[in-house]
């Protein structure tokens, strides 16, 4: 596991829930020292997109039931930029097999959305 993926293991806040709806979700808490952090932005850190989909990728390892590798991203809409020490929830809606749906919550407020296109990793 790279040092980047392991730090967003790291930074969950919470185990992986059942959604109502048939999804899963996760919390997580970003500090300030967070890798993904250096370097964007200097003097006004915000939470990098690819990072947001690492995270929905390691919750959706458990709502798809095997890991997953990223093949794909559809649709992305970052609305909300995600500061550290705020609590983000990624909430995951499996689409089939290989795909889900994401919603991005930043202290409750719509950060991002998108869907993830997946390969499942023998």
């Amino acid at each position: 596991m790279s040092e980047l993926w392991a730090a967003i293991a790291r930074s969950a806040a919470g185990d992986v829930t059942a959604d109502v709806d048939g999804g899963v979700r996760q919390a997580f808490v970003f500090a300030k020292k967070f890798p993904g952090f250096m370097g964007h932005f200097p003097g006004y850190s915000v939470l990098p997109g690819v990072v947001q989909m690492m995270a929905a990728a390691l919750v959706a390892s458990h709502g798809l039931d095997a890991v997953r590798e990223i093949r794909g991203v559809k649709s992305a809409r970052f609305l909300t930029p995600i500061s550290p020490g705020m609590t983000v929830t990624v909430h995951v809606h499996p689409q089939g097999p290989d795909a889900a749906e994401i919603r991005v919550m930043a202290q409750d407020v719509p950060a991002a959305a998108f869907t993830l296109v997946f390969e499942k990793i023998p």
